[in-house]
């Protein structure tokens, strides 16, 4: 497993890793349970406990120095979050 001192995003996609960034954090779109309950915005910033996310279809930002750095449009997929490293697998990713 990749460990890294900052936080850093890598995105994979089926073809290829389309990305890679060191950032500050990031923010995507996770999914509603069952019961509709949840969804939204999810932000992940260095530190964040090991996790995994079923993402929604919608829009992913990566923020350096408090700003929106990179804006994405990402397909559903999921995230797994371990060793300050966001890896993203979706079918689509396009930056915007």
């Amino acid at each position: 497993m990749i460990m890294s001192e900052n936080l850093s995003l890598k995105v994979i996609t089926p073809e290829k890793e389309s990305f890679y960034e060191n950032c500050e954090s990031v923010i995507f779109c996770v999914n509603d349970n069952k019961k509709g309950n949840g969804g939204g915005s999810y932000g992940i910033r260095k530190g964040h406990a090991k996790a995994i996310f079923s993402l929604a279809k919608g829009k992913l930002s990566v923020l350096k120095n408090g700003e929106a750095a990179i804006d994405a449009k990402v397909s559903s997929g999921f995230a797994r979050i371990e060793n300050n490293v966001v890896i993203v697998i979706v079918d689509e990713f396009e930056i915007i």
